[in-house]
């Protein structure tokens, strides 16, 4: 896993004016890769590499890597790199190294764009064709690694990290779009990024540029076909079958590996999965200092450990002690991003990172296989919708919100079901995922959009299933924008690697050819995963509630992190953020403070953006 920036301009690129900058650029994206370093130029290129050894940790797999009359960026894990390889050595290749970046660049070379096709990892490179004076960005299908680009007026600088861009170009001003975009869902979906004149690949995707033109090409997009000859046994059999063999391909390292364990189903089923194939891997389960149980995994996690006979250990961090790792999850997040579970994560990948380089993760398994209960809800609406709408929103005005209690959690849940739904299916999927309405939105920034009901309606379109259709949609805006985002950044502030085996493309693209009535119920998420695996998992394991990687936040700003809300939430400091609308941020904190209701998440992006900017000195 590594970290690259670099910047091309067809007319000449003077080293001596990009020396220091490239440096201070590389500087930046230590954490991303601390064991090896690189540089590379010529007459209209500079790059620069830093790299996480994890497959053949020696110097022959540094990078930049040139070869064959190009060169390679690369941050990544080629899964099935070995099996690439024998088929290019029967094609007259030869290798100085055993990494999977030499066997990228040289599948390439003999493929060209279409070596995508035959990639099976989380991944983002480039390549720059001397020869030919033409730059390729490749980004993998569901977006776990990052790529950021600006187009220059003669050329173009790229990036996995935001903060490095920041480095050798100016960015621009702040893109207003992306404001929405994060105070809607809490963080800035793709393409958009913080700054108008930057932009992130969008995932699947791409980017082909020379010294006349440019285009962005979509390489990879979910199947829209259900699988009409469906036979129960065989496809049980199918998905653990390919279940098994993602796990075991995300175990291939130089490194030691470790597994991130909650008591959720998802991490369940890889600690199974390795059990099964008599892998044996430390486990690591985070959990908070006197919190309420709706919280805490750490138990069951603990039972599952010892159940499998697989080593366990159990971290624990005090709400004192987030306050103090604030600025670092800020900083490693590159943009605003108000995602509390970021702040659990990074504390969990600080700890991890002493013990392993490598650890697996359940991320992704409730996009692909229906895990939130917004998709329960989804199969409710049109019952709910049979209830008039004013009466709904009298109803949902009068429930409390409060995860401490389990009728605060019941009433919570009651409530945005009763709020969201409405009959358009696009609608309904957003206000599942946002966290302010449009009025809130124009009475916060003044303006309302909606540009990203677009992104939406693409990532739908053509999914005849209605459940596929949300997980679809799901998967290119929230878990490209915010689940890989969190799993990326923060582990890679502290050079940890993380895989996630429900990414696999072979299972997702399985999973994707099963209508949605396989995977979610009226009453459950999962359908499929449960039954299939019912005779790996002890049985008071796999029904248990979910939990998210949560903190109580909202406790938080009541007690230890309340004089920084007050700080911030100051008429003086809120304008400095072009917030003029004293009005609603006193609503918010009124409601979390005396009226049960929980506005946390909208007063953490407030401060997620104050900080951003307050570290860029923009305030």
């Amino acid at each position: 896993m590594c970290g690259f920036t670099g910047i091309i301009n067809f007319k000449g690129l003077s080293k001596n004016r990009y020396d220091n900058k490239m440096s201070s650029a590389l500087s930046r994206l230590y954490p991303r890769g601390p064991n090896q370093q690189g540089k590379w130029n010529d007459e209209k290129s500079y790059f620069v590499h830093s790299r996480l050894s994890i497959i053949d940790i020696s110097e022959a797999g540094k990078q930049p890597m040139e070869k064959y009359g190009k060169v390679l960026l690369y941050n990544g894990e080629i899964y099935n790199f070995n099996s690439l390889r024998d088929n290019l050595i029967k094609l007259g290749y030869n290798f100085q190294s055993k990494s999977d970046a030499e066997v990228l660049l040289a599948g390439w070379d003999q493929w060209g764009e279409s070596i995508t096709h035959y990639l099976n990892g989380m991944y983002a490179f480039v390549i720059w064709d001397k020869n030919k004076e033409k730059l390729h960005l490749i980004r993998d299908p569901y977006g776990k690694k990052p790529l950021y680009y600006s187009l220059q007026p003669n050329g173009i600088a790229f990036s996995s990290d935001l903060k490095s861009l920041e480095k050798i170009i100016d960015c621009g001003e702040i893109n207003t779009l992306a404001l929405e975009s994060l105070f809607s869902f809490r963080f800035i979906h793709d393409p958009l990024t913080i700054y108008k004149d930057v932009k992130k690949l969008p995932p699947g995707s791409i980017l082909e540029l020379n010294s006349k033109n440019y285009s962005i090409k979509k390489w990879y997009e979910l199947s829209k076909n259900i699988n009409p000859r469906i036979n129960t046994s065989e496809f049980n059999s199918k998905l653990k079958s390919l279940f098994d063999a993602s796990v075991n391909r995300r175990l291939v390292s130089d490194v030691p590996v470790g597994l991130f364990l909650s008591g959720g189903l998802d991490s369940s089923l890889i600690l199974s999965s390795l059990a099964f194939q008599d892998k044996k891997i430390p486990c690591f389960t985070m959990g908070f200092k006197n919190s309420s149980s709706y919280y805490e995994e750490r138990p069951e996690a603990n039972r599952l450990a010892k159940y499998f006979g697989m080593e366990h250990h159990n971290l624990e961090i005090a709400s004192e002690n987030f306050i103090k790792i604030i600025p670092d999850v800020f900083t490693a997040s590159d943009e605003p991003f108000a995602d509390t579970s970021s702040l659990p994560f990074y504390a969990l990948s600080k700890e991890v990172s002493k013990n392993v380089t490598v650890a697996l993760s359940g991320d992704g398994g409730d996009e692909v296989f229906g895990g939130y209960r917004k998709y329960i809800g989804e199969k409710w609406a049109n019952i709910g919708l049979l209830i008039p709408k004013n009466i709904r929103h009298i109803i949902a005005n009068n429930l409390f919100e409060n995860k401490s209690t389990y009728y605060g959690e019941v009433s919570r849940r009651l409530k945005r079901y009763l709020t969201n739904i409405e009959a358009d299916p696009i609608n309904r999927q957003i206000n599942w995922l946002r966290e302010l309405n449009d009025q809130d939105i124009l009475d916060l920034l003044g303006f309302c959009k909606n540009s990203y009901i677009e992104l939406f309606k693409n990532a739908r379109e053509g999914f005849s299933d209605e459940i596929n259709a949300i997980l679809a949609g799901d998967m290119a805006v929230s878990l490209s924008g915010d689940m890989l985002v969190k799993l990326d950044r923060m582990s890679m502030a502290n050079s940890l690697e993380v895989r996630s085996p429900f990414l696999d493309r072979e299972l997702v693209e399985f999973a994707f050819s099963l209508p949605g009535s396989y995977k979610v119920g009226y009453l459950k998420g999962k359908k499929i995963l449960r039954k299939a695996f019912s005779d790996r998992l002890p049985h008071w394991s796999i029904n248990l509630p979910k939990k998210g990687f949560e903190v109580p936040v909202a406790d938080w700003l009541k007690n230890d992190f309340k004089k920084l809300l007050d700080h911030i939430t100051i008429d003086n400091n809120l304008e400095k953020i072009g917030i003029t609308n004293y009005a609603i941020i006193d609503r918010w904190k009124k409601e979390l403070f005396y009226n049960n209701r929980d506005t946390s998440w909208k007063l953490w992006t407030l401060i997620s953006y104050y900080y951003w900017s307050e570290e860029r000195n923009l305030i």
